[in-house]
């Protein structure tokens, strides 16, 4: 954040004046430079332990009461130093460490953690409404940074989005169309930022899960918009939606050796039905994923379906590396895989190149985010590009017709 100082040297004849009010000056910017440190190392404290070493209800006991300190000592320094511009950084850590607001603990903390803790609702909305109000003051202020104000400007227009989603889930009346000149408003007051084409793909990204065909209408209506950067990612979002919409028309091809030797083509699967799953032994949500995948092959693979694994490895591959440099990490990565893969009795075959997120494959499918799971009909054609959970067994008993 830059700051920004007010030179202001008067005439000579000032100069007392001027020079009377230094050391008070010098002695408010001290007590602000120490109050915005004891804050930061609040926020740097770390529990003594993990839940798993503490249990749940020391562990959550901690958190809430650090938590309470640092809302109390964030809000006290946004108050007590009104003129400090540092108060809006302070305002965003104070927000993003809510106070857990717990009354108690129910009996059985210990196996459903906060799930059993009776919250202070009244204490929870007095904080949140504190919370806005700060946040429309933030937006308001002259010495908040045009990336502050937008991140709060974003904030509400989530929010609204959010309870929009809510009153249809509900089936309640709800209306999408306004956020169309919201976001049109907002480009307006932030289109020099770098940020808009990445607001905008969260927007229609939304927007087409709860509305499908209305995110690609709004794309369209950007590409035609006169902020360059939002015409640019309107076009590449569009050619991606176009490239999804073609996996379901023409058979998909895929072909490769994998990490094991085995030589893997698509083509040779057809009349089976095929899941293509884009994983990586670092992804998270990929292994939990995994127990899903491993059942359905144990419980289908005897009846046509089979797996086929693009793993995104990262081979930490860097342009300095020599050869020699470049064949030891290919060959740790890949020991990686393989090592996971055995441990966790996964027998399909599996892609490598340790090329991470330039992963050879999964560039070609457009994929940004992992798992990735494409199911494949007896023809070839992708069926469906999210095939987890309940929908994948549900998915592969229908097209195999059981």
């Amino acid at each position: 954040m830059k700051i920004h100082r007010l030179l202001a040297l008067a005439a000579l004849s000032a100069a007392l004046f001027v020079l009377t009010l230094v050391p008070a000056r010098a002695a408010d910017q001290t007590t602000t430079d120490a109050d915005l440190a004891a804050f930061k190392a609040l926020v740097a404290e770390k529990p003594p332990g993990l839940p798993k070493d503490l249990g749940n209800e020391k562990y959550f006991t901690w958190v809430g009461a650090q938590r309470d300190k640092i809302s109390a000592a964030g809000f006290g320094f946004i108050e007590q130093h009104a003129t400090d511009a540092r108060r809006w950084d302070v305002l965003a850590t104070t927000l993003a460490q809510s106070p857990l607001f717990v009354k108690n603990f129910g009996a059985d903390v210990e196996t459903k953690g906060l799930a059993a803790a009776v919250i202070d609702q009244e204490a929870k909305t007095a904080w949140e409404n504190k919370g806005e109000a700060l946040r429309k003051e933030l937006v308001a202020s002259t010495d908040a940074t045009l990336e502050q104000k937008e991140g709060v400007a974003w904030y509400f227009f989530a929010k609204d989005f959010r309870a929009t989603t809510a009153a249809k889930n509900k089936k309640e009346p709800f209306d999408y169309h306004p956020f169309r000149a919201r976001f049109d408003a907002h480009v307006a007051k932030y289109g020099t930022l770098p940020n808009m084409p990445a607001r905008a793909g969260d927007y229609l990204g939304a927007l087409e899960g709860n509305m499908p065909g209305d995110g690609v209408k709004e794309w369209q209506y950007l590409q035609q918009g006169s902020n360059d950067g939002l015409r640019t990612a309107a076009g590449e979002a569009l050619a991606k939606i176009e490239q999804k919409a073609q996996l379901k028309v023409k058979p998909i091809e895929i072909a490769f050796t994998a990490v094991d030797g085995r030589r893997v083509d698509l083509k040779n699967l057809r009349g089976k039905v095929v899941l293509v799953d884009f994983w990586a032994t670092w992804c998270g949500p990929c292994i939990a994923e995994l127990p899903n995948v491993k059942k359905v092959y144990a419980d289908y693979h005897a009846k046509g379906f089979e797996v086929v694994g693009i793993a995104l490895e990262n081979g930490n591959l860097r342009p300095t590396d020599t050869a020699a440099q470049t064949s030891d990490k290919m060959a740790k990565a890949a020991k990686v895989l393989t090592d996971f893969t055995t441990a966790e009795g996964m027998p399909w075959p599996q892609y490598f190149d340790g090329k991470y997120w330039k992963n050879d494959i999964s560039t070609r499918f457009s994929i940004e985010a992992i798992p990735a799971m494409f199911l494949i009909d007896q023809e070839g054609k992708v069926v469906s590009t999210n095939a987890r959970g309940p929908a994948l067994e549900a998915e592969v008993k229908r097209l195999l017709k059981l």
